[in-house]
């Protein structure tokens, strides 16, 4: 068996916005800038709770406002995926 590590970097966050506003700004900025490709799931909810050190519910709470958006579609059992930019909001950065 193989025990596989990852090196967890924290995401910086700053005191003049709440930590759910600047996880979503991050991760909509992944996925716009191609981080996060499209046809391909984010990383799951436990590594995102791990990354940004926020709870579950805020994971879940910013997940569910880039689903409603059209940036990503969450399939149950399988991921969330981030959907072709022709479907993201125009005009927004």
């Amino acid at each position: 068996m193989t025990l596989y590590r990852f090196l967890m970097i924290h995401f910086p966050f700053a005191n003049d916005e709440t930590r759910h506003e600047q996880m979503y700004g991050e991760l909509k900025r992944r996925i716009r800038g191609g981080i996060y490709k499209e046809r391909y799931p984010i990383p799951s909810v436990v590594h995102l709770v791990q990354e940004f050190g926020v709870s579950r519910g805020t994971a879940l709470k910013v997940t569910g406002r880039l689903a409603d958006e059209g940036y990503v579609r969450p399939i149950p059992g399988r991921g969330t995926y981030v959907l072709p930019s022709d479907r993201w909001p125009q005009g927004q950065e």
